[in-house]
């Protein structure tokens, strides 16, 4: 039995140091909660003002999101309208290249029949000389003589810058 008491007393002053040893670190720890006291303040204080600021956001959010809300129907109706402008537009440009093509057949046309009737004046003017001739070089100051001859003549006009340049060119 001996043995069995020294062996508790030997475990008895083992727990013992370990309990004085845990005592010792259990009082550096206390010193430690009081320098570090201030730290958890301060740590509390920053949480409590990243949660206020969290909280702005989400309200900061919720009316952004209110606004896009009442912005994204009116954005959308305007989209639709730029795309119907488009097309409007795309077929009216198509419509524009159609008749630029028809006006230069046009243009064609009327210089064809201002030359067959430039033909016709200078063989009549040919086989009636009493019909005066103002010979135009170019197809286009025939088209305007004519153009001016069909309206009547201002009082003030005496004479007109096709009749100048028909006269300058004799």
């Amino acid at each position: 039995m001996m043995w069995l008491d020294v062996g508790l007393i030997f475990l008895l002053m083992i727990a013992v140091g370990f309990c004085y040893r845990l005592s010792d670190r259990l009082q550096s720890l206390k010193g430690f909660t009081t320098v570090l006291a201030p730290s958890i303040e301060r740590l509390t204080q920053v949480l409590n003002g990243a949660n206020q600021a969290i909280g702005y956001l989400k309200q900061a959010t919720e009316t952004s999101q209110k606004g896009i809300e009442t912005y994204i129907p009116n954005a959308q109706a305007i989209s639709e309208d730029v795309v119907l402008l488009i097309e409007h537009a795309d077929r009216i440009s198509y419509r524009l290249d159609d008749l630029i093509v028809k006006a230069g057949e046009i243009e064609k046309k009327l210089r064809q029949t201002v030359l067959v009737s430039m033909r016709q004046t200078e063989k009549q003017a040919e086989l009636n000389p009493e019909i005066q001739i103002n010979k135009a070089t170019d197809p286009r100051d025939l088209f305007v003589q004519r153009v001016i001859s069909r309206y009547p003549k201002d009082a003030g006009v005496t004479h007109t810058p096709v009749q100048e340049q028909s006269q300058s060119q004799q």
